[in-house]
C-alpha cells in the first residue's frame, strides 16, 4: 500500500491487490478532515475505472475534478499497458 498522489484535500492510495484481481483499487481520503470518503476500482464490464462514494458523503465539485482527474491517469496507464 501507499499514497500515489495527493492534491489539495484529496489523497489517493494504492491497496494492495486482493486475490484474483489483476489491478489495484484506490482509496480516496480527505487528509484535512481525516475520513475515506470512497474507492476507485475497475469496472470490467465497463472497461473502466469507477468512484464509488460512500454513502452521505458531501464534495466539491473541485473534489470531484480532482477524482476525474486521477481516474484519467488510471486509465492513460492501463491503455499504455494494454498496447504492450
Amino acid at each position: 500500500m501507499g499514497s500515489v498522489g495527493t492534491s489539495n484535500h484529496l489523497e489517493f492510495e494504492k491497496l494492495l491487490l486482493r486475490k484474483g484481481e489483476k489491478l489495484h483499487r484506490y482509496r480516496v481520503y480527505n487528509h484535512t478532515l481525516y475520513e475515506t470518503i470512497g474507492e476507485i476500482h475497475w469496472r470490467g464490464g465497463w472497461m473502466q475505472y469507477v468512484f464509488q462514494a460512500l454513502p452521505k458523503i458531501d464534495m466539491s465539485r473541485g473534489c470531484h475534478k480532482q477524482i476525474d482527474e486521477f481516474i484519467d491517469r488510471l486509465m492513460d496507464e492501463w491503455r499504455k499497458q494494454k498496447r504492450k
